[in-house]
């Protein structure tokens, strides 16, 4: 293979300028590394007839090159960074490794059966809606869980619901499913936070710290000792023994908007945090993606079309809910002038995400009743 395009000094030079990285660049160690894996992918073109590079991405390569360079020596003291340096044989080993990241994760990189296309609707207007409110609510007051719960709470499920799209964008519809249970246990707790307020805000953040103090990460152990028998105190109170103390601690806030007559509610996430959110009409849902988290021949024997379908929808479904938090949230923080530029935004892309859900809702649909009718030999497991 004959290099065409390979970059001269110059080039690289004015390219490592612009990188900023707290050590410094070396431009003429990096392009002999650069010189050399480009050198190294020729030979292999040539000695492998299965393998054939037509042209090689000399941005990605050079990239790989930098990333060798940089590792290996920001650790490094002076003294260390110029033994580094003297050595000869470095270069030669690092301009191979460089090499054989571009031909694997550039040339051969394995990539899995797509279903979704970031640019197409389903995914680009839902990302965008997302991207908004991300940026919105990152410019709130956070970590204080005292006068930043919900915002810290929303951010993180619009970052989870940002990665679920991502991952089903990729191909990777289980993992991305897997996730929607995390981001649904999160919108079940905003919903019922939002909605009560103050009480059981504080109510919450008292878990909290019964959490940490059973987990001994208090430093004042004094105060870590108050903390954890007030809690006993309480689990007394409504007749909880010791082997209750992980689900108190995580679902005892709960009681103080708990029906007392209930006797159906229960300290887990079915018969108490999903009911009382109202979310119940999930919890198959929910049972399905718990079975994938656990490994089951439902993750290895999954089909793609139902479980990118099945995590589409119900990423869908949760961003609907998550926005009413949104907007709860926002409305309260926001100028007049920013709250009709937020309204115009809603009214081309709030309305656009409720059509393309019915959409995408009407082809799932499709897809089960044609996969019944044809009597497939392997049925999709999960339906």
């Amino acid at each position: 293979m004959e290099i065409k395009n390979i970059w001269s000094k110059e080039q690289v030079t004015r390219y490592l300028k612009g990188i900023q990285v707290n050590v410094e660049l070396d431009p003429d160690y990096i392009y002999d590394v650069y010189e050399m894996a480009n050198e190294f992918i020729g030979i292999v073109d040539q000695e492998n007839v299965q393998i054939e590079v037509k042209e090689i991405n000399q941005f990605e390569l050079l990239l790989y090159c930098v990333g060798e360079y940089y590792y290996s020596i920001s650790h490094l003291n002076e003294t260390e960074l110029a033994r580094f340096k003297a050595n000869e044989e470095y270069p030669s080993s690092m301009a191979s490794v460089a090499a054989d990241k571009y031909l694997s994760l550039s040339i051969f990189n394995h990539v899995e059966k797509k279903l979704g296309n970031r640019f197409l609707p389903p995914a680009s207007s839902l990302n965008i809606y997302l991207n908004f409110m991300l940026n919105i609510v990152k410019g709130y007051k956070k970590n204080d869980p005292q006068s930043s719960l919900i915002s810290d709470l929303l951010m993180k499920s619009l970052t989870i619901s940002r990665c679920i799209l991502e991952n089903l964008l990729s191909g990777y519809e289980t993992e991305a499913f897997s996730s929607w249970r995390t981001l649904h246990e999160c919108e079940c707790t905003l919903i019922l936070l939002d909605k009560y307020g103050a009480p059981l805000i504080n109510k919450y953040l008292r878990h909290m710290n019964f959490g940490l103090a059973f987990n001994d990460t208090i430093p004042d152990k004094e105060q870590q000792d108050k903390i954890f028998y007030e809690m006993k105190e309480e689990m007394r109170g409504y007749g909880l023994k010791s082997k209750d103390i992980r689900k108190y601690i995580e679902y005892g806030w709960l009681y103080l908007i708990a029906d007392k007559d209930d006797a159906s509610f229960k300290l887990n996430f079915r018969d108490g945090l999903e009911k009382l959110a109202g979310l119940e009409m999930y919890s198959k849902r929910y049972e399905l993606s718990s079975e994938i988290i656990h490994s089951t021949p439902l993750l290895i024997y999954s089909n793609k079309e139902y479980f990118y379908y099945m995590t589409l929808l119900s990423l869908y479904e949760s961003f609907f809910r998550l926005e009413r938090v949104f907007v709860s949230l926002f409305s309260k923080r926001v100028s007049e002038v920013q709250m009709k530029q937020y309204e115009e935004m809603r009214k081309v892309y709030y309305s656009q995400l409720v059509i393309i859900h019915k959409r995408e809702m009407e082809t799932f649909k499709r897809f089960q009743t044609n996969r019944n009718q044809k009597g497939a030999v392997r049925k999709p497991i999960g339906e």
